[in-house]
């Protein structure tokens, strides 16, 4: 009798204590859900692709809605475009390279591409310089020769030519300037040493043997894996993208790829998936090359920060004009997450960051905060500035021979002009953007801003007229 009721005592002490670790991990991805689904409807965002990688193995994936184009429900194998997530596969090619004496950190622009000039600077920048965006060339040129939608197959080193004007604001080495340019310029050293597109490098050498099938560096590739593009934001609303996928833009905006094979690149920031590069390579790859200050380093296109409980994390972020991306990893937990969307806005941006962070607080067991949901105060302060424009002008048009004060009419109209004239260069300077990136990333900014432009020119024109017919009608009258 002692060993049946033994039996049952361990069967039912068993059951007892079984379902607590199991409900532990079924509440925290219920709990991932409920957020997610939370943010996502609340953001608007048509499709989205989320994966969590712990101890070396997928935890967490969730998928939402669907692509642009033919909307196509989200998979973990939908390929998003990774904005500026690029720069760390870039950086992953560059310190391939470096192990394989290809190339030095230490070597200069001028070694590789003798036609680009960069007011005299580019024998003193370094390819450690383009690395950790301390070349000094600004931002604002760097915004010059992204996102063009360039879709034809270019040399990178024809398209970096188009820097030729541009020379740096400040020393090499001396600041650090968040620029695109840095990283087609490393683009374009790429092609140069290997005598193969950057796209097909990519491919051949960082992808494959990472055994990510999802994943491409060019327009052609990126189709044939299933990339479809996104949704550009009007008044926080998903409109369907029409800006072109740029091959131009590789190294440090467009590369394409899956939640699924970012889990893979998570696996190899952890240091378990070396059978594809060599431990000197990750080693090299996951130095801090540039501090920024205490707790702020860039190295090989991955940015080195500390969380607010002090631990290190590895991450970078990206953005398109129809895309949105974040990625982490945190060392001493020994776990990471991508995120991919496709919706984006320059005002909106935010947002993603803040969901970030609810994950990390939610994997580590504390309450997320709410994330404040957006409300487009800038395109309806314009709204009404177009609106009160819109109505001045037509009042002007059918009062026109009302109004007896030439002097008067013929300084507003003056001041209409100006300011319709000098609207959008205004707000590229504040904006310190070009006006196509403002076009890209804010397109109903853009509208209305060229709306308002458009009106108060008119509105001047207007003014002259009535101002020149009242100067005749009192000729006449004299």
């Amino acid at each position: 009798m002692k060993r049946p009721i033994l039996g049952i005592l361990i069967m039912l002490i068993s059951l007892h204590l079984l379902p607590f670790p199991v409900q532990a991990d079924t509440s925290k991805e219920s709990r991932l859900t409920d957020y997610l689904d939370k943010y996502l409807k609340q953001e608007k965002i048509p499709g989205a692709s989320i994966a969590i990688v712990s101890k070396d193995e997928t935890v967490y994936a969730y998928n939402w809605g669907v692509t642009g184009e033919d909307e196509q429900p989200v998979t973990s194998q939908t390929p998003f475009s990774l904005g500026s997530i690029s720069k760390s596969f870039t950086g992953l090619a560059i310190a391939k390279m470096e192990s394989e004496g290809k190339l030095s950190l230490n070597d200069y622009v001028s070694d590789f591409l003798p036609d680009l000039q960069l007011g005299g600077a580019e024998s003193q920048i370094t390819i450690r310089h383009l690395l950790t965006h301390t070349s000094g060339i600004s931002s604002y040129d760097g915004l010059k020769v992204a996102d063009l939608g360039i879709g034809e197959q270019f040399e990178l080193k024809d398209i970096a030519q188009s820097l030729n004007d541009v020379s740096p604001t400040h020393n090499p080495g001396m600041a650090h300037q968040y620029s695109a340019a840095n990283y087609l310029i490393l683009g374009a050293i790429i092609e140069e040493i290997t005598d193969q597109t950057y796209g097909d490098y990519m491919l051949q050498h960082i992808f494959a043997p990472l055994q990510m099938t999802h994943s491409a560096a060019d327009e052609a590739m990126a189709i044939h894996t299933g990339y479809r593009t996104g949704y550009q934001s009007w008044f926080g609303f998903p409109v369907k993208s029409k800006h072109p996928y740029d091959n131009s833009g590789a190294p440090y905006s467009t590369i394409t790829s899956s939640a699924e094979d970012m889990t893979k690149f998570i696996l190899l920031l952890s240091g378990k998936n070396n059978d594809a590069f060599e431990d000197s390579i990750l080693n090299r790859y996951k130095e801090k090359l540039y501090e920024r200050n205490s707790a702020d380093y860039y190295g090989y296109g991955l940015r080195h920060t500390k969380l607010d409980s002090g631990q290190d994390i590895v991450w970078h972020s990206g953005s398109t004009p129809d895309a949105h991306a974040e990625l982490f990893y945190i060392p001493e937990e020994n776990w990471g997450a991508v995120i991919l969307t496709n919706k984006n806005h320059f005002l909106e941006e935010r947002s993603l960051p803040l969901l970030k962070q609810g994950i990390i607080d939610i994997m580590l067991g504390n309450e997320p905060e709410n994330i404040p949901s957006y409300f487009p105060t800038t395109q309806l302060i314009l709204c009404l500035i177009l609106v009160g424009v819109f109505l001045w002008t037509i009042l002007l048009f059918i009062k026109r021979k009302k109004f007896k004060k030439k002097k008067m009419i013929f300084l507003l109209g003056f001041l209409s002009s100006a300011i319709g004239a000098t609207l959008i260069p205004i707000l590229s300077i504040s904006a310190q953007s070009p006006w196509h990136s403002i076009s890209a990333f804010a397109p109903d900014i853009a509208f209305l801003a060229v709306s308002v432009a458009v009106l108060l020119v008119l509105n001047g024109l207007l003014c002259f007229l009535k101002a020149t017919n009242s100067h005749s009608n009192q000729k006449r009258q004299e």
